[in-house]
């Protein structure tokens, strides 16, 4: 019999999160699962409670929330043998997507209680570890002040809205970028170090990535004139955009980016450190029902 220990995060997707717990625990009743459920209580909690239960002998770790709750609940998690579940039920459910875990909840649940585990990459900076995609320069800055939007504005909403108005007020950053044994020095849109495929709520940023091949894929683009931006948007959500001239795309084992001023970094929804900072493809994966 199965035990799996599910951490949720009440402030997942504007309540979602809590009201997938009658949801959980009918299935786990009906298919005869031990389980147990901890919602957690300040940034960083997920993290700790799923480095305690990995001595536990869980089945499963389950992440009830979005890319966030996602994040923290595998760094707890890597490196050991106690897999990873996912519950999508936050905002923009990148991970999940990359992933093709249902966003419906009893699918999502059947998969962590019949499916098995598979290894997936985790990318390392600094002391911790992102398994989706990290990016700096306009999207980054999105990522930054979507939260003073989210005071007003929710959902998905909210990132339009960030997005619009950072559209209105970017300045193209300067970048020293080493890729593997490569320096480049750029003007950037953005710079995104991939390991899945999907952000930004559904964007398809990384249409030729696979999450688990050991390699990072480093998506750089220059700057794209204003006039131009809004008629190619579409590309860049439909991941249709590599061919264009202001995109190079390197698959690569290790990324750090230099700048003289510092830039913050989105990793899986989150602000997550600043520049200067160094990715790399980690000896330790993640096992993940999927």
């Amino acid at each position: 019999m199965k035990e799996l220990l599910f951490i949720v995060n009440p402030a997942a997707g504007n309540g979602t999160a809590l009201g997938a717990i009658p949801l959980i625990e009918q299935f786990c009743k009906q298919c005869r699962l031990k389980y147990e459920i901890i919602k957690t209580q300040y940034k960083g909690h997920a993290t700790a409670l799923a480095k305690s239960a990995v001595s536990l002998s869980y089945d499963a770790v389950v992440a009830v929330g979005g890319d966030g709750t996602v994040m923290e609940v595998a760094n707890g998690l890597v490196g050991s043998l106690t897999p990873l579940g996912i519950l999508p039920t936050g905002t923009g459910n990148d991970l999940s997507k990359s992933l093709n875990i249902p966003s419906k909840i009893d699918k999502a649940l059947s998969i962590i209680a019949y499916g098995k585990p598979k290894y997936i990459d985790a990318v390392s900076y600094g002391n911790g570890y992102f398994f989706n995609v990290a990016s700096i320069g306009f999207d980054a800055e999105i990522a930054r002040d979507i939260q003073k939007i989210k005071r007003w504005i929710s959902g998905k909403t909210a990132y339009y809205v960030s997005a619009l108005l950072k559209f209105i007020t970017y300045r193209h950053k300067d970048v020293v970028i080493e890729i593997d044994n490569t320096k480049i020095s750029a003007k950037i849109l953005l710079f995104a170090i991939a390991n899945g495929t999907y952000y930004g709520g559904g964007m398809n940023v990384n249409p030729n990535g696979s999450i688990d091949d050991g390699y990072i894929d480093a998506i750089l683009i220059t700057p794209v004139p204003r006039f131009k931006f809004p008629f190619l948007f579409w590309k860049f959500v439909s991941g249709k955009y590599l061919d264009l001239p202001y995109v190079k795309a390197y698959r690569c084992k290790k990324v750090k980016i230099h700048s003289d001023e510092s830039l913050p970094v989105n990793g899986d929804g989150d602000i997550i450190a600043t520049t200067p900072v160094q990715f790399s493809v980690s000896d330790h994966g993640i096992l993940v029902f999927c």
